[in-house]
């Protein structure tokens, strides 16, 4: 039977580009979800380690940042990710759950617009007919990887 460690590591290691941007948004979503709960419960420790943990995941969206490549959009995500993260720390020095709050909110709009991004790839993708992707198409840009930028 599989572990939870090695079912995850599976996970990562079979998703599509897309898919991966999406469980780091979703893991950021998660623990910020999990401060707001320990901080409802006065459980300050897990509420600092939770909050510790949602900086780590949007620090890992920062970091996917490429500004090679759409050097506007790519300022305008560093910026609202670079808030998120902002409010996460301020939350924690503060002990604001309003602060993860706001973070909860732009967090999980941009996962529904990521979600509708890659709905809309996908249906460009079945649209497109065999071997259109040449030179001059080349498709669908790849998402957060390891050395490359998931906005291209």
């Amino acid at each position: 039977m599989m572990g939870a460690d090695e079912y995850l590591e599976t996970q990562v290691m079979t998703a599509t580009p897309h898919q991966l941007h999406l469980m780091v948004v979703d893991g950021a979503i998660r623990f910020a979800k999990q401060a707001e709960a320990a901080f409802a419960d006065e459980d300050f420790e897990t509420y600092h380690f939770s909050l510790n943990r949602a900086r780590e995941f949007v620090n890992e969206l920062i970091g996917g940042l490429n500004p090679d490549h759409a050097e506007e959009l790519v300022n305008r995500l560093k910026g609202l990710f670079g808030f998120v993260y902002q409010n996460l720390v301020r939350a924690d020095l503060e002990r604001d759950p309003q602060l993860v709050r706001d973070a909860l909110t732009i967090l999980g709009m941009h996962r529904e617009t990521w979600c509708q991004l890659g709905a809309a790839l996908s249906a460009e993708q079945q649209q497109a007919p065999t071997g259109s992707q040449g030179e001059g198409n080349p498709g669908p840009r790849e998402p957060h990887l390891p050395g490359n930028s998931w906005v291209s």
